[in-house]
């Protein structure tokens, strides 16, 4: 069952990143006056000044690229863990390929984009891979034999 779950949440993740990376614009006029009202609204302000639409978007796409490098992680064996940052890698790769061809009249590929989505990708592997058995270990110290494992 969490299985079937997990691959249901993978495939509906995603749908999202191809909806948000594979069509001619990024998002419609609403939000990007949105966008541009919040970023100058924080340039006015000393204290949040540093926020440009350059930072925005590189921690969009890191955190957008998180739940990339997890889910494989989660759904192979335990050791495959670092397979996350190369479905990472490659999906970003395939996607800048796309906008550079396909979409080049409205979108463009940036090789910040790669380094920030496989980051992204990266932290979420590494998050299942390193952090989740040390949490794994510790609640199995404190549980019966008889309980299955948690994930």
């Amino acid at each position: 069952m969490r299985r079937a779950v997990l691959l249901l949440a993978t495939l509906a993740y995603l749908a999202g990143v191809a909806w948000m990376t594979l069509r001619p614009t990024v998002y419609g006029d609403g939000t990007s006056e949105l966008l541009w009202r919040v970023l100058d609204l924080a340039a006015r302000h000393e204290e949040t000044d540093w926020i440009t639409f350059a930072r925005v978007e590189a921690a969009a796409n890191v955190a957008m690229f998180v739940p990339m490098g997890m889910f494989p992680a989660l759904l192979l064996p335990k050791w495959a863990w670092w397979v996350g940052v190369v479905v990472g890698l490659v999906a970003t790769v395939a996607i800048e390929s796309y906008q550079a061809t396909v979409l080049s009249a409205t979108r463009f590929a940036d090789p910040q984009d790669l380094v920030m989505n496989t980051l992204g990708a990266a932290i979420g592997a590494a998050f299942v891979g390193l952090v989740l058995p040390r949490s794994r270990r510790s609640r199995r110290r404190g549980r019966s034999p008889r309980q299955s494992p948690a994930w």
